[in-house]
């Protein structure tokens, strides 16, 4: 199930995003949010066999979560996931560009790097924060 804060303005924003957007980073940085949760959705996934609730606003995609839900392990690797998701795709997708030479591949790259770092910091509702939070849990 997806939740979406005020819907109308959100959509109406990421349309006049996506129609502004000539180089195409704002697609690209999409794609590599996605993947990024689709990391944390993986290994949700794995740990509940349920699928998670997932919450869009102008912050950006998250999954709802409720940390007592997960022992400090299973939030380590949920918490991971994400950013691992990315590390791997710009991992991948270097090695390629290195083959045959793109923007897009550069810029792909790129973007999966800050998608994945920033998420690791230990600030606010972050993959880092949680890691740092499961970890002192131990």
């Amino acid at each position: 199930m997806i939740q979406m804060d005020y819907p109308v303005i959100t959509l109406t924003a990421l349309w006049i995003m996506l129609y502004r957007d000539h180089l195409g980073l704002i697609r690209i940085s999409l794609l590599c949010s996605i993947l990024h949760e689709m990391g944390h959705i993986a290994v949700w996934f794995w740990i509940k066999k349920s699928l998670p609730e997932l919450h869009v606003s102008f912050k950006g995609i998250a999954l709802k979560i409720c940390e007592s839900d997960f022992t400090p392990n299973q939030g380590v690797a949920l918490a991971l996931a994400g950013p691992a998701v990315n590390f791997l795709l710009a991992l991948c997708t270097w090695i390629e560009v290195q083959n045959q030479a793109s923007y897009w591949g550069y810029f792909f790259v790129g973007i999966n790097l800050l998608v994945g770092g920033f998420n690791l910091l230990p600030i606010g509702s972050l993959d880092g924060k949680r890691v740092l939070e499961n970890l002192l849990l131990r």
